[in-house]
């Protein structure tokens, strides 16, 4: 919300600056080539990847998962296999995962989910997105990888109700890397939603 209102009142200054200093336009003609080529290149700079999204290439790439879904009013706990496939989009801006889990005889509801990360610069702070095919959605921020582990502080909503999450990865190595998370509702009660390992 406050970068969407910092970016209101930016683009509310710039139209005022810019109707101000259209009269001095006419006068300053041979400047106009020259600033205009400042303001695109200025601009481009700004369409840059931040550096620390290089911290997570090596997460690019397909990735096959065994883990464990604890026990919900959706199901009974259950063991999970799945596939990730981890990418760049909009520009390297983001990284966007897609993890699908296989329908067996124990998991008949299989999870589907798509994730999107991003660094943003001005707060020095990972941000994250999450959704699923159960409706269940969330956002989160971490502060970054602090040795091996990433963790994540998530507000979401589950079956009609608001949830607390927090979700740790851990990189086991170059090709591997496993993910626990646990939850609470508006009872305030935490427990744990499941884990993951992942490899390439």
């Amino acid at each position: 919300m406050k970068r969407a209102l910092a970016f209101a009142i930016c683009l509310v200054l710039g139209l005022g600056l810019s109707s101000a200093a259209s009269a001095q336009a006419a006068k300053k003609q041979a400047d106009k080539p020259a600033a205009a080529a400042g303001s695109a290149m200025s601009g481009a700079a700004m369409m840059k990847p931040p550096a620390e999204m290089g911290k997570v290439s090596w997460m690019l790439g397909t990735w096959q998962c065994t883990g464990k879904a604890m026990a919900s009013p959706m199901w009974p706990e259950h063991p999970t296999e799945g596939e990730v496939k981890v990418t760049l989009t909009l520009n390297g801006m983001w990284m966007v995962a897609h993890y699908r889990e296989k329908k067996t005889a124990q998991n008949t509801l299989p999870i589907q989910g798509d994730e999107y990360w991003t660094y943003d610069s001005g707060e020095k702070m990972w941000d994250r997105v999450v959704m699923d095919n159960t409706g269940s959605f969330g956002t989160c921020t971490s502060k970054g990888w602090e040795s091996s582990k990433l963790v994540w502080s998530c507000d979401g909503m589950s079956m009609g109700q608001k949830m607390k999450i927090t979700d740790t990865f851990t990189q086991k190595g170059p090709a591997e890397l496993f993910l626990s998370g646990e939850m609470s509702g508006p009872d305030g009660k935490s427990m744990p939603w499941g884990e993951v390992s992942c490899k390439k």
